[in-house]
């Protein structure tokens, strides 16, 4: 039992006789008088947590005297490097950047006028063909028309004499009753007989004229100059009255259909000019290549669209500006002038925060904040104005960097 005192009161003996640090308290605890006076306190009732206590103090006391000292380091502010717009006011007028759909002007459904075999096609009468007003494009078998046609007219020319013949009974029962010699009822009736033979003769008259018309109608021919579609006619092929045989597109009346947001269509009608009479610019892009045209906007479509929630808008393309190229169904790039700004400040899109919030660079690179309302939109720019104050001036410096941490007062450097 003593000697495991002694060696729990050596202990802290050992730490300090360890610690080169302290050399002079190191030989004072190697002296004999003071290593029996520490073992003869240990053998004491209190005095083993005693000298565990001292021992803990003592070694704290070492360490935190001991322990490396950190030297302040001077703080130096952070710099932002940001891009930066200068800002003027003047009068803009945004493009409108829209998608539509070319759509037929003009299309008619060619039909069969009159039944037959058709006895002839015309050169170009095929999908995709070209063809001149006048052209003809197919042609029935005209045989049945040809002697109707004859027919009635045998018909128009015996009617004709029978009704030379009655006038000229009607002319002596004239003189017969001028004359006495017949009742009035022998002139009525002889008048009676030649109105029943012009009716005749003017029903024989419209015959004709009909059988000309079928005898006209076995040869179609294109209404307008445009492109064939749709044929369902060959040679040989029996037709009944009506049959549709093709479609015909007059592609020189070719039209652009695209819609206009709520948000659009008020702005046009807010600038107080018509929007019917716009000049609008189309661009098809074929391949890497693209071909522009001009049009004017014809009409406004009479409903709002469902699936857009706008307008339908149909705009014309300038005759012969589409040759013979564009097509009824091509999805095209339409660009039509908005609505015009006066006095308005103009910067990138990514100048904005909260929607309504723009920092301005001062004098001493740190940011200001400065409120203003969005009106309009140029490609990736945004028009602007001053929505409280201080009002933006001409030659502010706006950020154009999104930063997560921007705040007024914060130090920038423009890259």
């Amino acid at each position: 039992m003593l000697a495991r005192l002694d060696d729990a009161a050596a202990w802290p003996v050992a730490v300090l006789v360890h610690n080169r640090r302290r050399p002079q308290l190191t030989n004072l605890m190697n002296k004999p008088s003071v290593i029996a006076t520490l073992r003869k306190f240990a053998r004491t009732r209190a005095g083993l947590p005693v000298l565990i206590v001292l021992a803990a103090v003592i070694a704290v006391g070492l360490l935190n005297a001991t322990r490396p000292r950190l030297q302040p380091v001077p703080v130096t502010e952070r710099e932002w490097t940001v891009t930066a717009a200068v800002v003027r006011h003047e009068a803009v007028q945004p493009r409108l950047d829209l998608f539509g759909e070319v759509v037929p002007g003009r299309r008619s459904e060619l039909r069969a006028l009159v039944a037959g075999p058709i006895a002839r096609v015309g050169a170009n009468f095929r999908d995709g063909g070209l063809v001149r007003e006048g052209e003809p494009l197919l042609q029935i078998d005209p045989f049945d028309y040809e002697t109707a046609l004859a027919d009635n007219r045998s018909r128009l020319r015996e009617a004709e004499v029978r009704l030379e013949v009655v006038e000229r009974d009607l002319s002596r029962a004239r003189d017969l009753y001028a004359q006495k010699l017949v009742a009035p009822q022998f002139l009525d009736n002889a008048e009676l007989t030649v109105k029943q033979q012009e009716a005749i003769v003017e029903q024989h008259r419209i015959a004709v004229r009909r059988a000309e018309r079928d005898l006209a109608d076995t040869s179609l021919r294109a209404p307008y100059a445009g492109v064939v579609g749709n044929v369902n006619a060959d040679l040989g092929k029996q037709l009944s009255l009506n049959d549709k045989v093709a479609d015909l597109t007059d592609i020189d009346r070719l039209e652009v259909r695209f819609s206009l947001s709520n948000a659009e269509y008020g702005r046009l009608l807010a600038s107080g000019e018509p929007v019917v009479g716009r000049p609008v610019e189309v661009i098809w892009e074929v391949g890497a290549g693209r071909i522009e045209y001009r049009g004017t906007i014809a009409r406004v479509g009479a409903e709002i669209a469902a699936t857009t929630g706008g307008v339908d808008v149909y705009a014309v393309l300038d005759a012969g500006s589409t040759g013979s190229t564009l097509r009824p169904g091509a999805f095209v790039r339409v660009g039509v002038a908005d609505r015009r700004y006066e006095d308005v400040l103009r910067a990138p899109e990514s100048a904005l925060y909260d929607r309504d919030v723009v920092y301005v660079i001062n004098g001493e690179d740190r940011l200001e904040e400065r409120s203003v309302r969005v009106v309009g939109y140029v490609g990736s720019d945004m028009i602007f104005e001053s929505a409280g104050a201080p009002a933006l001036v001409d030659g502010d410096r706006i950020v154009t960097t999104q930063l997560r941490e921007i705040g007024a007062g914060m130090k920038v450097r423009v890259q």
